[in-house]
C-alpha cells in the first residue's frame, strides 16, 4: 500500500488548521492540492477495474487502495469538511468575511471540485439532507454558470438526486433542469460527433492489424472445449477485471424507483481472465494504454472534458429517468436517440461514457412504453454490440435485467430472428461466466425472468446454459471446504449468499418451465388435446398447477429427462442439498426464499428415480457429520424449529414436505408407452 497519498493530505489538512483562521488566508491552494491527489488516486483506483455498480467506500472494495486510506483521512477532519460543505460553497463567502479583491468563483469551482471527488466516500444524505439553501445555489449554477462550476455543480446534483426524498422535494426544480440538460445532452453530443473525424483517424483500430490472420475469429480451431456441441461460436472472451464485487439488497419485485439494483461487495466468483490478452476485438498490436479507455475508460474532473460534462448530466438525469411525470420530456428530447449514439464504443472509445448512457437507458426501461419503443428501434442489437470485456458491457447487464421485467417487451424481443436471439443469449451468458460479480448478479436474474418465454429457455440449453448457470454458486467459497471459508470476508460472505438465492430462484423457474413442457408431451402422448403456447409468450404456473404437472410426469413411462440428467451430472441436486443445509448457520432477510427455490428445484427433480435414490446416499455436510439428503429435508420439519426461525415460515416447510411426498408417494408401477 502506498502510504504516501494519505501523509500528504495529513500535511495539508494540517497546515489548513494551523492557517485558516487567519486573517485573509486563501483557501483555494489547499482544496486544489487535495482535489489534485484525490483524483491522481481515483484514476488509478480505476485502474484496478472495481465492479462499476459498486458503491462502497473504496477502503472496503480495497483495504489496501491509497485512495481509500486518504478519503478516511479526509472524513476525519470534521470542520474541515464542515468548512468545506457549509462554506466554501457559498458564493457569499468573501463578503461574509470581508474579504475584498478575491475571485469567489474560483474558490467555489475549487470546493465544488474538491466535494464531487470527495462523493464515493461521503455519506450523500447527510452531506444535502437539510440544506436546501445548497441544492437551490447547485441548481443555479448547473442552469447559468459558466464552466467549470456548471459541470461541477451538475455531478453535485446527480450525487444529491440519488436521495429519493431529495428528488422528491425538489420535483419542480428537477421538472425545470430534466429538459435543459437534456438539450444541454444533444449539444454536447453534436460537437463530439462533429469533432471525431479527426481523432478516428489516430485511433488505435485504424492502424493496420499485422497480426490479424491469428484472429481466434478467423480460426475454425477450437481448443479446450467444455461446452456442449450445440454452443455457437463466441466472438468475445475474457474477463471484465480483477477489481469489486458486490453484495446485493432484496431484489425488488419489480425495478421501478427502487435503488436495490445498486450492488456492493468483494470479489466472490471464480478468477476471470486477465483483461489485456482478451482483447480479441481490438488491434492486436495496440498496447494496453490504448486500449484502457476503450475497456475501463475513465473521468476526467479537471480541467473538465466534453466527455466528462456528458457524463456528469447522464448521471443526473439516471435517478430522474425512472420518474413517470419526466417521461414526456424523454420522448419529446429525443433521449433514447441520445443513448443510443452513446453505444458505439468501438468508434467514441469511451467505455464509461457508455456505461453511464447504459444505466440512464436502465433507469428508463422501467417504462412500459419506453421499453417497447427501445425494442423497436432495434436498441437491443444495438447494445448488444458493445464490446467485450469492457466496463460498458457490465452495464449492458442491468439493461437486460430491467428488460426483462417487462413482459410486453419480452414478447416483441422474442419474435426477433432466431439469430439475434442467440447473440442474446450468447451475450447473457458470457456476463455470466465473464463479467464483474454484478455483471454476473444481473445476467443470473435476467435469465431468471426469461425462462418463462420458450425460445429464450431453448436458445439457453442450446449454448450449455445450465452448466454456466451452475458454475456460478459451485466455484463459491461459502459452498467450499473449511479452510475456503475461512478465508472469505463478512462482506463477501453477505454477498456470496445473496449470489446462491438468486441463482436458486434462477434454477427454480428453470425446471418449472421445462416441466410445464413435460407435461404437455405427456398429455399429447396419452391422447390429450393440449393447445401450444406460442413460443413468444410467457408462460406460468401456480404451485397447485406445478404439483400437477409433477404427478403427471410422475404417473408416466419414464424415460430419459436432460434437464435434470444434466443437473445430476453436474452434482447440481447434491450441491442444493448442502445449500438447504448450510442456511441453517446463515442470517439474510434472503435466507427462506433461498431454500425454498433449492428445495422446490429438488422436488422437480424427484420425478427422475435417480434423484430419489440420490437422496438416500451420504452428503458431505462439511461440520456435521455426514447425512443423507431425506434427513436434510426431515431436518427442516422436526429439528429445524429449535435450531432457527427459517422454518417459520411455512412456504419452506411445504416445499420440504412436497420433496418427500414426491419420492415416497411416487408410483410404483408406471403407465407404459404406447
Amino acid at each position: 500500500m502506498d502510504s504516501g497519498p494519505a501523509q500528504d493530505i495529513t500535511e495539508l489538512l494540517k497546515q489548513w488548521e494551523e492557517q485558516h483562521q487567519s486573517l485573509n488566508y486563501d483557501p483555494i491552494p489547499t482544496l486544489t492540492r487535495i482535489a489534485e491527489i484525490i483524483e491522481a488516486e481515483t484514476e488509478n483506483f480505476m485502474k484496478k477495474d472495481p465492479d462499476p455498480f459498486d458503491e462502497r467506500h473504496p477502503s472496503r472494495t480495497d483495504p489496501e487502495c491509497a485512495l481509500g486510506h486518504a478519503l478516511k483521512v479526509m472524513f476525519k477532519k470534521d470542520n474541515f469538511m464542515t468548512k468545506l460543505v457549509n462554506d466554501y460553497v457559498r458564493d457569499t463567502y468573501y463578503s461574509r468575511q470581508n474579504i475584498t479583491g478575491r475571485d469567489v468563483f474560483k474558490l467555489n469551482v475549487a470546493a465544488c471540485r474538491l466535494t464531487l471527488d470527495l462523493m464515493p466516500g461521503l455519506e450523500i444524505s447527510v452531506v444535502f439532507q437539510d440544506n436546501e439553501a445548497l441544492i437551490h445555489r447547485l441548481v443555479g449554477w448547473a442552469t447559468v454558470s459558466r464552466e467549470p462550476l456548471q459541470c461541477y455543480a451538475t455531478g453535485l446534483l446527480a450525487a444529491a438526486m440519488e436521495v429519493q426524498e431529495i428528488a422528491t422535494n425538489f420535483r419542480e426544480l428537477n421538472a425545470m433542469l430534466v429538459p435543459l440538460l437534456l438539450n444541454r445532452l444533444h449539444e454536447l453530443r453534436n460537437k463530439s460527433i462533429e469533432e471525431k473525424p479527426a481523432q478516428n483517424a489516430l485511433s488505435p483500430q485504424n492502424q493496420p492489424r499485422h497480426f490479424a490472420r491469428f484472429d481466434k475469429r478467423h480460426s475454425d480451431v477450437r481448443a479446450n472445449k467444455t461446452a456442449t456441441n450445440n454452443e455457437p461460436e463466441k466472438d468475445d472472451t475474457g474477463g471484465g477485471g480483477d477489481g469489486g464485487g458486490m453484495e446485493i439488497d432484496n431484489t425488488p419485485h419489480t425495478p421501478l424507483k427502487d435503488p436495490a439494483h445498486r450492488t456492493h461487495g468483494q470479489t466472490l466468483w471464480s478468477p476471470r481472465s486477465s483483461l489485456q490478452p482478451a482483447l480479441n476485438e481490438t488491434s492486436s498490436n495496440s498496447s494496453w494504454a490504448d486500449m484502457e479507455a476503450y475497456v475501463i475508460g475513465n473521468i476526467q474532473i479537471h480541467p473538465p472534458t466534453d466527455a466528462t460534462k456528458q457524463m456528469l448530466i447522464l448521471r443526473y438525469l439516471t435517478p430522474m429517468g425512472e420518474y413517470q411525470e419526466f417521461l414526456s420530456h424523454v420522448f419529446e428530447k429525443d433521449a433514447l436517440g441520445l443513448i443510443l449514439g452513446y453505444l458505439t464504443v468501438r468508434e467514441s472509445r469511451d467505455s464509461r461514457l457508455a456505461f453511464e448512457a447504459l444505466k440512464y437507458l436502465a433507469a428508463l426501461l422501467c417504462h412500459k412504453k419506453f421499453s417497447i419503443d427501445f425494442i423497436n428501434m432495434g436498441g437491443l442489437q444495438k447494445f448488444l454490440e458493445v464490446p467485450r470485456p469492457s466496463v460498458a458491457a457490465t452495464g449492458v447487464s442491468i439493461c437486460l435485467y430491467y428488460l426483462a421485467y417487462c413482459e410486453d417487451a419480452m414478447e416483441r424481443v422474442c419474435v426477433l430472428p432466431r439469430r439475434s436471439l442467440a447473440d442474446l443469449v450468447s451475450y447473457a451468458l458470457w456476463l455470466l461466466e465473464c463479467s464483474h460479480d454484478s455483471g454476473r448478479c444481473h445476467a443470473t436474474m435476467f435469465f431468471g425472468l426469461s425462462f418463462q418465454f420458450r425460445v429464450i429457455l431453448e436458445e439457453f440449453d442450446n449454448q450449455d446454459g445450465l452448466r454456466k448457470l451452475y458454475n456460478v454458486i459451485s466455484t463459491l467459497p461459502i459452498l467450499g471446504s473449511d479452510e475456503e471459508e475461512s478465508r472469505v470476508s463478512d462482506d463477501e460472505t453477505c454477498a456470496a449468499r445473496q449470489i446462491v438465492r438468486h441463482v436458486c430462484v434462477a434454477l427454480r423457474r428453470y425446471f418449472e418451465a421445462h416441466l410445464r413442457i413435460r407435461a404437455a408431451q405427456v398429455l399429447r402422448q396419452q391422447g390429450d388435446t393440449v393447445p401450444e403456447q406460442p413460443p413468444y409468450k410467457a408462460s406460468k404456473s401456480s404451485p397447485e398447477e406445478i404439483q400437477d404437472q409433477i404427478s403427471l410426469v410422475q404417473n408416466a413411462a419414464w424415460s430419459r429427462w436432460p434437464p435434470v440428467d444434466e443437473l445430476l451430472a453436474l452434482g447440481g441436486v447434491t450441491l442444493l442439498l448442502q445449500v438447504v443445509g448450510y442456511a441453517y448457520d446463515w442470517n439474510f432477510n434472503g435466507r427462506a426464499e433461498t431454500v425454498k427455490s433449492a428445495l422446490d428445484v429438488v422436488s422437480v427433480c424427484c420425478v427422475s428415480p435417480k434423484v430419489q435414490l440420490l437422496l438416500t446416499e451420504k452428503i458431505d455436510m462439511r461440520d456435521s457429520d455426514v447425512t443423507t439428503g431425506v434427513q436434510t429435508l426431515l431436518d427442516l420439519l422436526i429439528s429445524g424449529a429449535a435450531d432457527g426461525d427459517i422454518v417459520i415460515e411455512p412456504e419452506v416447510q411445504k416445499a420440504a414436505l412436497n420433496a418427500i411426498v414426491n419420492c415416497v408417494c411416487a408410483p410404483i408401477y408406471r403407465v407404459s408407452r404406447k
